[in-house]
């Protein structure tokens, strides 16, 4: 595994208006532009951005909240992009690869299968058993090509220890959007709202 491809991938640190401060993952996907998951910032008025000692701040981002997809505009952005794959075309069983910064401890690495695709609204979502935690939201799951194939974005409970990322295939659209200034969003991403979970993600009931 060529270890370079978690130079594509950041920091967040994302600061409300009562001064709490949540941080997450980030990759960049284009010049100037980083993709996250909406839950990371959706509280932020002010986004910075950080890759060692260099700390850059947001000035707009592309929101797909119901998606739980980000993209942060940040002028001056330094960093290779991410060559970007498709969920889909990852094949159940392949390997994968995530990088990202679980617990603001610095960046880490992990590598595990995927152990379903789950179609949801024209996309895969990813399960698999990369490890990541708590932080890890919005870094990269990479494929054996070193292509960009999804989002680590949550940790259900009640799933055996599978983690699951959003598919790559969402950010081109989300790219030729309008941004917005950097403000808090209102919603909920699909995996947080009990009444209208997709299927995959429901506990199974007792017959």
């Amino acid at each position: 595994m060529d270890h370079r491809l978690g130079l594509s991938v950041l920091q967040i640190h994302a600061y409300t208006d009562h001064g709490r401060m949540f941080f997450g993952s980030g990759v960049a996907v284009a010049p100037d532009r980083v993709a996250t998951n909406c839950h990371v910032t959706r509280a932020a008025r002010a986004i910075v951005v950080s890759k060692g000692p260099e700390r850059i701040h947001a000035v707009a981002q592309q929101a797909d909240l119901r998606h739980d997809l980000c993209i942060l505009d940040v002028p001056g952005l330094a960093l290779p992009v991410a060559r970007m794959g498709s969920a889909a075309n990852t094949p159940v069983g392949a390997t994968i690869y995530f990088y990202g910064y679980p617990r603001a401890l610095g960046i880490a690495f992990s590598q595990g299968r995927v152990e379903a695709l789950h179609p949801f609204d024209g996309g895969m979502i990813i399960e698999t058993t990369a490890d990541f935690t708590q932080g890890a939201s919005g870094g990269g799951l990479f494929d054996d090509d070193g292509l960009l194939v999804g989002l680590a974005t949550f940790m259900p409970s009640n799933q055996g220890g599978h983690n699951y990322a959003i598919p790559a295939d969402w950010i081109p659209s989300l790219l030729g959007t309008a941004a917005r200034h950097i403000e808090p969003l209102s919603g909920s991403p699909f995996w947080e709202n009990p009444a209208s979970l997709p299927a995959f993600l429901k506990i199974p009931q007792p017959r």
